[in-house]
């Protein structure tokens, strides 16, 4: 699948901007523009016309002033969002986030209802808070010896690759939690992150402190768009798919699909039925 790449400056940052050559319905996906294309299966990109967005933790910066936190509040990144939706002219439509970025679809589309008519989180717990403790309770408890003994080698691994280059601690994190977000072990995910850049305080900052203590009860009861949420059952990176469970209560209208032999990725390990849930997520089934 061919992805044509541009890039739109925002205060600073170079916000690359990635889309497919598919004429089918518009699908607005949060995270990084290299990133993904390199992860969203063939099947789903023939089907959906999809654009996706860097957040400023992905973008090179262009001027030479000193970042502070101040340049990666949510509200900055939202207001990113929503200017790019708005410049090339992207009609209301789903959006999309992943994990983390689960988060900042959630709030975008609070935020700005008028752009949004779907809202996808896959793979994105209740919080980076409390409910990321039971992610290695659960691991314990369901892993595989294998799958740990993985983890473990990829843990020493970590430790020397953030002593090399420190800059890229969040891809050198991403990629030592392979045993626990790919269902197929070993992995070579690292692969996924050639050429990527990332701003180390973004992800400390939004990652570490906004989305341990963000409520997504609150965006919720600010929608009425259709909300589903797909998580991978064998996904340890994240909080598991039951810790939703006392949210999931309060909200019955919000839809969950828990994906069999699936982890972090689940549109790439099961592209087929990921396609056929999102369709019918779509379309209110």
């Amino acid at each position: 699948m061919e992805w044509n790449y541009q890039t739109i400056e925002r205060e600073g940052f170079a916000l690359q901007v990635a889309k497919n050559n598919t004429n089918g319905p518009e699908l607005f996906w949060i995270g990084s523009a290299l990133y993904y294309p390199r992860v969203i299966p063939r099947e789903m990109a023939e089907t959906y016309q999809i654009t996706v967005v860097d957040h400023r933790g992905f973008a090179k910066r262009t001027n030479s002033l000193n970042e502070t936190i101040e340049d990666y509040t949510l509200e900055k990144l939202l207001e990113d969002f929503n200017f790019i939706q708005t410049e090339l002219k992207i009609p209301a439509c789903p959006v999309i986030g992943h994990s983390g970025h689960g988060y900042m679809a959630l709030t975008y589309a609070a935020k700005y209802p008028e752009q949004v008519t779907n809202l996808v989180m896959v793979s994105t717990g209740p919080s980076h808070g409390s409910p990321m403790l039971e992610a290695e309770v659960y691991f314990q408890k369901d892993a595989s010896d294998l799958r740990k003994e993985a983890h473990l080698q990829n843990q020493i691994q970590f430790q020397k690759n953030i002593e090399e280059s420190p800059s890229d601690f969040f891809i050198h994190y991403c990629v030592s939690l392979e045993a626990k977000g790919f269902y197929q072990i070993p992995f070579p995910s690292r692969k996924f992150w050639e050429g990527i850049h990332t701003n180390k305080l973004a992800f400390d900052y939004l990652f570490g402190e906004v989305f341990r203590d963000i409520e997504v009860s609150d965006s919720f009861r600010k929608l009425s768009i259709p909300i589903w949420i797909c998580m991978g059952k064998e996904d340890y990176q994240v909080a598991p798919y039951y810790t939703w469970d006392p949210i999931l209560k309060e909200f019955p209208k919000i839809k969950m699909t828990v994906m069999e032999k699936s982890s972090h990725l689940p549109f790439l390990e099961r592209p087929t039925e990921f396609l056929n849930e999102l369709q019918n997520a779509l379309l209110g089934r």
